[in-house]
């Protein structure tokens, strides 16, 4: 089965205009995504998905490939779609342009998921560990999962409400890792689909498949998990990498 990943980046951002290409210790953030994201050993090829001629640019000065796609498509996941319909692939990953940190193992697990499992049709992820502050922050999405590592529900809230403290051992909320694994038939058939209710109201687009009736599996982390929105982002992420050099 042959596996690509796709790395969605555009140029406009609402908090951090030009983000793909804000540099993180001497390297562009876009470079530091698809560096790390080729790492993956169960990828067969990375692609960055763009409709931006300088993003364009800069992935093919580090040696990257690029794909141009319609400016009017309206999200990184129809980006992926849109570049996915043209290649000869069984199973495409969704890869964010700002998680420069992504955790690898993750990616691995979750394309190993849809190679075992025929049953299973879209993986995403989560990190173990959610901080209160994490969890009273709703620009952190949160994840509930059954006794299958299934979804059961996301929220830029903090849930599950708990009413019986003396129940709790461990909070069972999970920070959601935006990475999608997805069957390319499967990709295909979610940009179709008609938005949501409650994908409209949270701005959560995973919520679609949700309340479509359909099944997504979370593979579980314990890395860091940081996105760049904001220049305080960008500093943290300098850091992180200043304190990981020998």
């Amino acid at each position: 089965m042959k596996t690509v990943g796709i790395i969605p980046a555009r140029f406009q951002s609402t908090r951090l205009p030009g983000k793909p290409l804000i540099p993180i210790a001497g390297k562009s953030l876009i470079q530091r995504v698809y560096e790390n994201a080729a790492r993956c050993q169960r990828l067969d090829e990375l692609i960055v998905a763009t409709d931006d001629e300088r993003i364009q640019r800069e992935v093919q000065n580090f040696g990257g490939r690029v794909v141009m796609t319609p400016s009017a498509l309206p999200s990184g996941t129809d980006r992926c779609a849109f570049v996915a319909k043209s290649l000869e692939a069984d199973i495409i990953a969704n890869i964010q342009g700002d998680e420069p940190f992504l955790d690898i193992r993750i990616l691995d697990e979750a394309i190993k998921l849809l190679t075992d499992f025929p049953n299973i049709h879209v993986v995403t992820a989560a990190k173990v560990g959610i901080s209160a502050d994490e969890l009273n922050n709703t620009n952190v999405v949160k994840v509930l999962v059954d006794r299958n590592q299934n979804a059961l529900f996301f929220s830029r809230q903090n849930i599950p409400y708990i009413r019986n403290r003396e129940a709790l051992t461990a909070h069972p909320a999970m920070q959601h890792i935006g990475v999608y694994v997805f069957r390319q038939q499967y990709l295909q058939k979610f940009v179709e689909m008609p938005q949501t209710l409650l994908e409209q109201l949270e701005q959560l687009e995973q919520l679609r498949i949700l309340e479509n009736g359909d099944k997504i599996r979370v593979v579980l982390s314990d890395n860091i998990s940081l996105g760049i929105d904001t220049l305080d982002d960008v500093k943290h992420a300098e850091r992180i990498l200043k304190s990981n050099e020998v």
